[in-house]
């Protein structure tokens, strides 16, 4: 066998289709979870061609850029692990495209992520980190 026919649309778009699903469910209880603690959601799934930006929400005077992480086991160090640096990087390059944006600059932005972690024997644990990175922006 090829390793095109291993490959075959057949065999991955189940698997893309299930990790689409779990993304946005995993959206959806991040929602839910920043509701409930208070933020009140602008926009999401923002995209630029530097980046994307999953949230953006307002908790008290802060501009909140939040990135929704989602995996199916706490192995290889959890959802949290999974946001790298570089993917830090490519978060801020969207964020400077946003607020270039903006007829005036937000007092204070933060960097929060919302952890997922979709277990087998139970329910859906979410957590939420607040000022998880910092921008190595001077001005923010």
């Amino acid at each position: 066998m090829s390793w095109w026919g291993f490959w075959s649309r057949a065999s991955v778009r189940p698997q893309a289709q299930a990790r689409q699903r779990l993304g946005r469910e995993s959206e959806l209880l991040a929602r839910r979870l920043l509701v409930d603690q208070g933020y009140m959601i602008e926009q999401a799934n923002v995209r630029y061609p530097v980046g994307e930006i999953d949230l953006i929400a307002r908790d008290g005077d802060t501009l909140c850029f939040i990135e929704v992480r989602s995996v199916s086991s706490d192995a290889w160090g959890g959802a949290l692990a999974t946001v790298t640096r570089p993917k830090q990087q490519r978060i801020l390059r969207a964020v400077q495209w946003y607020l270039q944006r903006l007829p005036e600059l937000p007092s204070a932005v933060r960097f929060d992520i919302v952890a997922v972690t979709w277990q087998a024997d139970g329910p859906p644990r979410a957590e939420l980190v607040r000022g998880a990175f910092e921008a190595d922006h001077p001005s923010w």
